[in-house]
């Protein structure tokens, strides 16, 4: 259920812990306590870009340790003939997006494919931010692959990791806040299917690792050799106390031919180390006589924290999309596993017993809480749901609803919804594509703590702080006054009734007193507007007429 009124208020403290909290961070957090039946606050779709012309597709999100949300989608750009991608970066916890990274693929080609990111990185001064990507032909199943670092705060490219050859699908996974024990900085784990020139006439599943922060890829080893053909695979890391050395857990999708759409799902983990060698995989479709050989694009997730499950161990989960022949539709199939590193035995679980057409499941730990996040496509509904269940699975088929459809927009055809952890707000955050107009898909965000409508439209005051407009309505010159009990950072904000950042009217630090901020409007537009007063501890909204 959508709150549209009364707590407005709450996402101006959301745009707050992102923009003036952009601190060091450090290893470890506590657990926090599962918060049962929360109250659902999606809030309204937020346009990454609002384009007419481009075709966003491919859509991925992570984030960074101070908060920070970075997106990302690929398209093909007509102006340059090829293949392209966009990075947006956003301070606010998903508000507002502005543009980091423009980056083109190679010419001739039409798509990008298994478009990923993750970023890495415990302050400002190392925030890297990596992604990996495919070039490829129309219709044509591999391409080019790269891993590419750039700088996380000012989008610059800064070297690329590794370059593959008819490369299939790619992955890339880190251990964000949870390093392992045995590493002084933070591992950043690539898995990607590929035709093997190694393995003559083969398909590879290859695993490369970085045990320095992702300025090289330092490990190296191939994972799976198949005859007939891999293809989608994904990748997440694994912690707990009593297994601090760190494991990086993947699956994969294994097809008879290049040209079948489903096939067998394989999964593994190193072992036992992030770096280690990967134990044998496990075949999870030959588990169900009905999923046997009619399983595709699989996800996967482990849990990662400073808590271990009640079998001492981590758990792990992996969710595929398993054809159903008798109604001719797909449904998601899982298996999870609560002694992931030491044994095989994954337990079958359901994540809806709805009967629709559900596909496209994305999933992530929340490592605050200790709860698996899941989203998917239910294409019956036209609805993007938003479950959880706690990390110990004490009722596998019982998720918690926390949003039966977060999207508002229902015209749905290939989402493919993406969910991951917000390590500023320690929530989930959730991208998707919707169909606009010619075909184009145009990309979205919302969050379960995200109570955007639109505008920030009213006041929540702390601590009886002065905060004063005049004149208003005004034509030419703002005069702003505020009063600080102590020095700190301040950032005032005008908004249109959209909820558009017109512009920053001041952001620096002040001294402790009352302080005066002059703004000229005379280039303004007439009209309502908001003005927004940021602290660390206070928020003020003001209600602006400009007039002529």
């Amino acid at each position: 259920m959508k709150i549209l009124s009364g707590l407005i208020f709450l996402f101006l403290y959301l745009l707050l812990s992102g923009s003036l909290n952009a601190q060091d961070g450090y290893v470890g957090d506590p657990i926090l306590p599962i918060q049962q039946r929360q109250s659902p606050l999606f809030g309204k779709d937020i346009i990454i870009k609002d384009s007419s012309v481009l075709n966003q597709r491919q859509i991925a999100v992570c984030a960074a340790f101070n908060g920070w949300l970075y997106a990302g989608y690929q398209f093909f750009s007509s102006y340059w003939g090829c293949p392209a991608f966009e990075v947006f970066k956003s301070e606010d916890n998903g508000i507002t997006w502005t543009k980091l990274i423009f980056a083109l693929g190679l010419p001739n080609l039409i798509n990008i494919r298994s478009f990923d990111m993750v970023a890495i990185g415990d302050s400002l001064s190392n925030l890297k931010l990596f992604i990996c990507w495919i070039n490829s032909m129309n219709n044509v199943f591999s391409g080019q692959g790269l891993v590419d670092r750039f700088d996380g705060v000012t989008g610059n490219w800064e070297a690329v990791l590794t370059d593959i050859n008819s490369c299939y699908s790619i992955a890339l996974s880190t251990d964000f806040r949870y390093p392992p024990n045995n590493s002084t900085h933070h591992s950043l784990g690539v898995l990607y299917s590929a035709h093997s020139y190694i393995v003559p006439s083969k398909d590879t599943i290859v695993f490369c690792s970085s045990s320095n922060g992702g300025i090289s890829l330092d490990g190296r080893q191939i994972v799976a050799v198949t005859d007939s053909s891999f293809h989608k695979v994904s990748l997440a890391y694994g912690r707990s106390p009593s297994w601090n050395g760190g494991r990086y857990y993947a699956a994969w999708e294994q097809k008879a031919t290049r040209n079948s759409n489903v096939g067998h799902i394989f999964t593994a983990h190193t072992e036992p180390n992030f770096n280690s060698p990967f134990t044998t995989p496990l075949e999870l479709d030959n588990l169900d006589p009905p999923a046997f050989n009619k399983a595709k694009n699989p996800v996967i997730a482990c849990q990662f924290n400073n808590a271990d499950n009640d079998s001492a161990n981590l758990t792990a989960i992996v969710l595929f999309d398993k054809y159903i022949s008798s109604t001719n539709r797909y449904d998601i199939e899982g298996y999870y596993n609560l002694q992931s590193t030491n044994h095989t035995h994954f337990e079958k679980l359901n994540i809806s017993n709805s009967g629709d057409y559900i596909c496209q499941p994305s999933m992530a730990f929340n490592p605050f809480d200790s709860t698996f996040m899941v989203t998917y496509y239910d294409s019956t509904t036209q609805k993007l749901p938003f479950i959880t269940n706690d990390f110990n699975l004490g009722t596998p088929d019982n998720w918690q609803v926390i949003s039966s459809g977060y999207n508002d927009d229902d015209n749905l055809a290939q989402p493919y919804p993406k969910v991951a952890i917000d390590m500023g707000q320690k929530k989930g955050v959730n991208v998707w594509t919707r169909e606009g107009t010619g075909g184009n898909g145009v990309a979205l965000f919302d969050s379960p703590e995200s109570n955007w409508t639109g505008f920030p439209g009213s006041k929540l005051i702390h601590n009886g702080l002065y905060f004063h407009v005049y004149p208003n309505p005004c034509n030419s010159m703002l005069n702003i006054s505020f009063d600080l009990i102590q020095k700190e950072p301040i950032k005032i904000i005008l908004y249109n009734q959209l909820g558009e950042n017109i512009g920053v009217v001041s952001e620096k630090t002040y001294s402790a007193g009352r302080s005066y901020v002059h703004y000229s409007i005379k280039d303004i537009s007439p009209g309502g507007y908001y003005l927004s007063f940021l602290s660390n501890d206070t928020i003020q909204t003001i209600k602006l007429i400009i007039i002529r």
